[in-house]
């Protein structure tokens, strides 16, 4: 019997790679969830952190805060450079702390006064 030796160069010759997945339904994911992201958890973070600079950029003598540790007190002074704001936390004895202005978890308006 003779074997015919193109037949085995044939049968030895790597099949044609299939096409693969493709890529786009995974970039359309994850553009998706990157608009989804920046719509559901960032544009909403932006405007808090935007509120929040506001107010410590409104600060002024005799508001009533509430600080970040649950202490009430009156401003007394706000030094702008150095971020330091006195507060008031006692009329008699007069007592006094200066915090960090980034430790001021809100101002109370008329209606929440200490």
């Amino acid at each position: 019997m003779r074997i015919d030796m193109s037949s085995f160069w044939i049968l030895g010759q790597e099949q044609a790679p299939a096409g693969g997945p493709s890529l786009i339904p995974l970039a359309l994911m994850v553009g998706v969830v990157a608009i989804y992201y920046y719509l559901i958890i960032g544009l909403p973070q932006r405007r808090l952190e935007k509120q929040r600079h506001d107010m410590l950029l409104s600060l002024k003598k005799k508001d009533e805060v509430l600080t970040s540790g649950g202490i009430y007190g009156t401003v007394e002074s706000v030094d702008e450079k150095n971020e330091k704001v006195t507060v008031r936390i006692c009329d008699e004895p007069a007592v006094r702390i200066k915090v960090n202005a980034r430790s001021i978890a809100r101002v109370l308006r008329e209606n929440e006064s200490v």
